[in-house]
């Protein structure tokens, strides 16, 4: 399959409509490979062509980490199934009614309630944040949930991509927010002695909780505290 000529067929279609309703702005050359935040490189797309132009370009480069991390973000669910164009869409669709309908009733918390940050500030800060995370090396230790050193980091970052995760999550595991992170805990500290802890999924199958109207698997507390009053099966019996 020529994955080129489809992802251009896309890019040009959305060129001559007007999409009413939820859209999701794209790069069509990605930032990663040179491509810039000018009108002429942004593409409207629905969700579910959004969530299928990202795909493309992994096709297209496969070799590209940054792509290829975009696109797997696009696929992360709270479940264990893969999300596909019709499940990505929705989420996003109902993620933006329910943001828009949280901020009218609670204000923005930072006041940006109607306002956009300029594009250059948007370069700004991204920019930074790389370049803190870059230059900021903190040695971090990641202990076994049984206490043991697992292994001396030289960073943040070394220690996500070692664990396959973000250095968001390394981060908030060292502070203390979470107790473990992919199965270890973190410190930024040496600890000779790590007190032992049990993960709460340890012995724990592989779905907490079954809706009795719909039957639909989950787990977490989330799953039986939203989603049972809210079954739509339920509404309708």
């Amino acid at each position: 399959m020529n994955y080129l000529k489809h992802y251009n067929m896309l890019m040009e279609r959305s060129r001559y409509r007007v999409l009413e309703g939820y859209v999701e702005k794209h790069h069509i050359v990605p930032r990663c490979l040179g491509g810039t935040n000018d009108t002429t490189n942004i593409a409207v797309l629905t969700p579910e062509e959004h969530f299928l132009a990202h795909q493309l370009l992994v096709k297209i480069y496969p070799n590209s980490p940054p792509l290829v991390n975009a696109a797997v973000i696009m696929t992360t669910h709270h479940t264990e199934h893969r999300a596909n164009n019709k499940l990505f869409g929705w989420l996003r669709r109902r993620a933006s009614t329910y943001r828009k309908e949280w901020l009218k009733e609670n204000g923005h918390p930072k006041g940006f309630l109607g306002k956009n940050h300029k594009l250059e500030d948007i370069d700004r800060i991204t920019v930074g944040i790389k370049q803190y995370a870059t230059e900021k090396r903190i040695p971090i230790y990641a202990y076994n949930l049984d206490g043991t050193l697992y292994k001396k980091y030289e960073s943040m970052i070394e220690c996500a991509e070692d664990l396959k995760t973000n250095a968001s999550n390394v981060k908030y595991t060292a502070e203390g927010k979470f107790t473990h992170c992919k199965g270890k805990q973190i410190r930024y500290d040496y600890v000779e002695h790590m007190p032992p802890r049990t993960s709460r999924l340890a012995g724990v199958k592989k779905y907490d909780y079954v809706c009795p109207h719909c039957n639909k698997e989950g787990r977490g507390p989330a799953m039986k505290r939203f989603h049972f009053d809210k079954c739509k099966m339920k509404q309708i019996l």
